[in-house]
């Protein structure tokens, strides 16, 4: 009851969403990286992988909860004095985790990232960051059923996870259809040892290039339950063939699926001192980075609330939960607020 108070007075009062989040300065003096909301976890090892991907260990703190194999969490650094956030799948099962205490990521690594690219010269055995609680639904469904999995590039981080879990648990057949650039397929020598455990597992190492039809290794007269994960566009060939055959259809998408914006409609917004116009049709985050204006970005996507600021005046509508804020002073983020008035913000 006492928290309960102490969070809405900083929610009124401290502009924070917690009286956590507010005496989080004076906790990392004791705890590096200690966040509110969130958990502590040192890096143990960080591997360079080919294919500019990289395989981080991390240990949790002893609070953190376990994960089901599949789900995701986010991961937040500070970088250059900047906290930078975002959202990776365990590539590693839950049973991993009980027996060892650690938690595997893949992450594909961009040198021009502007999170990525810093992530080799940052991530070093003994770093603390801090990890959220972990999230997400794309968890395996049915050992009683035939599952076919189908990953494009990055996208096989959730199915390491989860064929290491539930192929223990099942006599079903499981297939693994794996599509990446020539010589980036990850983690090839633990798909080949399950194979060689699981006789009902088998897996196919593919390009685009020797096979364009991504839907032709499945068999819907098996009817299995279908798993995807990897680009936009890959998942909606595969959706659209599991809808057209009638086969139970599971995706993981890596973002936020925001509604089509079409409204052009312009408004005012007074930043600070300064005055902006910006548009009904896309969230403010991404106009205000446009305009280059002092923004924080952290995941992007509505989880950590690292570009949080203060709405003074206004209407917003949060596009995660399609609601409409009130026009009077009120915390929102910028990645998922779609202006639909004229605007007074404190950044």
């Amino acid at each position: 009851m006492i928290m309960q108070i102490l969070d809405q007075f900083s929610k009124w009062f401290l502009h924070h969403q917690s009286f956590a989040s507010y005496i989080e300065p004076i906790m990392q003096v004791f705890k590096p990286a200690w966040r509110a909301g969130q958990y502590r976890a040192q890096v143990v090892d960080a591997v360079t992988l080919n294919g500019n991907f990289l395989s981080v260990q991390l240990k949790p703190s002893k609070q953190w909860p376990k994960h089901t194999a599949g789900q995701h969490i986010s991961l937040t650094l500070e970088i250059n004095g900047r906290l930078l956030t975002r959202v990776f799948t365990v590539a590693s099962s839950a049973q991993q985790f009980k027996n060892t205490g650690l938690v595997r990521l893949l992450i594909k690594t961009n040198p021009q990232g502007r999170f990525t690219g810093l992530l080799n010269n940052t991530l070093k055995a003994g770093l603390w960051c801090s990890i959220s609680a972990p999230n997400g639904d794309f968890v395996f469904k049915n050992t009683h059923t035939p599952a076919t999995f189908i990953a494009g590039g990055s996208g096989i981080t959730p199915m390491l996870a989860m064929l290491d879990d539930y192929l223990s648990q099942t006599t079903q057949k499981v297939l693994l259809v794996y599509y990446a650039k020539v010589t980036e397929h990850q983690c090839v020598d633990e798909l080949s040892e399950l194979a060689a455990q699981f006789a009902h597992f088998s897996f196919l190492l593919l390009t685009r290039e020797q096979s364009s039809d991504i839907t032709c290794n499945i068999k819907p007269w098996e009817n299995p339950d279908i798993y995807c994960c990897g680009p936009a566009a890959f998942m909606q060939t595969v959706s659209d063939f599991a809808k057209k055959h009638d086969l139970n259809y599971y995706q993981e998408a890596f973002g936020l699926a925001l509604p089509s914006l079409k409204d052009d409609s312009q408004f005012n917004v007074k930043i600070n001192s300064g005055a902006h116009v910006v548009l009904g049709n896309d969230v403010l985050l991404t106009q205000f980075e446009e305009k280059k204006l002092p923004v924080k970005r952290g995941c992007g996507i509505g989880i950590c609330h690292q570009c949080q600021c203060i709405k003074k005046s206004g209407v917003v509508r949060n596009l995660k939960t399609g609601e409409l804020s009130d026009s009077g002073e009120q915390l929102i983020q910028l990645c998922v607020s779609q202006a639909v008035s004229d605007l007074e913000l404190q950044l």
